[in-house]
């Protein structure tokens, strides 16, 4: 029995030396061919701007055109799913915004990937503070003012979202808790279609990344209230936070960040890394991201995992708390 057991494992070896051999090559040889980055947001939102400043930088790095596809749909769900379960090749990666990882899984009952098991974390890309906005009609330009009309017309005011159950959607639930305002939330599938609701007046309130916004606050379309971070924003330094408000608790600073498919190599996952660390410390990137309220950021796999599971603990107690449920 031994000796048969030893003939047998003996047999493999050739196999599994062949298969490493082939990974290995495999490992060598990327890139040769454009890499996929998948947005699971439409186009013009904050997810999409990011991955294509990405796409940009990373393009002359890797010597291969970086293209961007946008796979909406499913709160983000869809497109990162589509990613984690393309062929583990380094040819299809996702860049998603943090929800989709610490807040999704709480909020709807089934989920096509487990967190973090089923999912090839690279790195975090990106960090935006989320902002409240109102179009100009409601005549108030701070947050104390919002909340004064609040009291006098309770339930005759909707606020906006860039989704159901996303981190915006979070921060306007939040946003009634603590304060108390009696608002009515709409979701929408993507910050663009909300902020173009929320310009042409169909909605009259707004928690969005600051990314998408900023156009619309320079040209004066919209009405920035506050910022719902822990400090100022460059890009707005004139507008409060949250808790110079008063509401220190109210806090939604979104990230985006890069995954792969969970079976990607360890060579190719750590030239993808590096490669986005090199894009991350690109001086017009950084610039560019900084221009729209945005910070760019490079995290080790071992930080983004500790990332993740603190951020999926804060997300399932407030969804929880207010029953905030995506399906």
């Amino acid at each position: 029995m031994q000796r048969r057991a030893l003939l047998a494992a003996a047999g493999l070896l050739p196999s599994l030396a062949q298969t490493q051999t082939q990974a290995q090559a495999q490992a060598g040889e990327w890139p040769n061919r454009p890499v996929r980055i998948v947005v699971p947001f439409p186009p013009g939102g904050p997810n999409d701007i990011i991955a294509r400043l990405y796409a940009q930088a990373l393009t002359p790095i890797l010597s291969q055109q970086v293209v961007v596809e946008n796979r909406a749909g499913g709160s983000g769900v869809v497109g990162t799913d589509s990613a984690l379960k393309s062929a583990p090749d380094g040819y299809t990666v996702a860049i998603c915004d943090g929800g989709s990882l610490v807040i999704v899984p709480h909020t709807q009952s089934t989920m096509p990937y487990k967190v973090p098991e089923e999912v090839g974390l690279v790195t975090v890309v990106a960090k935006v503070p989320e902002a409240l906005v109102a179009h100009p009609s409601l005549r108030v330009k701070t947050l104390p003012e919002l909340l004064e009309l609040a009291k006098r017309q309770p339930g005759k005011l909707n606020i906006g979202t860039a989704g159901a159950a996303g981190i915006s959607h979070l921060a306007a639930v939040l946003f009634k808790a603590l304060t108390g305002a009696e608002v009515e939330v709409v979701p929408y599938r993507g910050a663009a279609p909300a902020i173009t609701d929320l310009v042409a007046g169909q909605v009259q309130l707004l928690f969005a990344d600051l990314p998408p916004l900023l156009p619309h606050l320079q040209a004066k379309a919209i009405v920035p209230l506050a910022l719902a971070a822990r400090e100022r924003s460059p890009s707005l330094p004139d507008l409060a936070t949250t808790g110079e408000y008063g509401y220190p608790k109210l806090l939604a600073e979104n990230w985006y960040c890069m995954v792969a498919p969970p079976a990607l190599p360890a060579a190719i996952l750590e030239k993808l890394s590096a490669a986005m660390r090199r894009a991350s410390e690109n001086a017009q990137l950084r610039e560019a991201l900084a221009v729209q309220g945005a910070e760019a950021v490079w995290t080790s796999r071992q930080q983004f995992a500790a990332q993740v599971q603190e951020e999926s603990i804060v997300w399932r107690d407030i969804a929880k708390a207010a029953g905030v449920r995506a399906d």
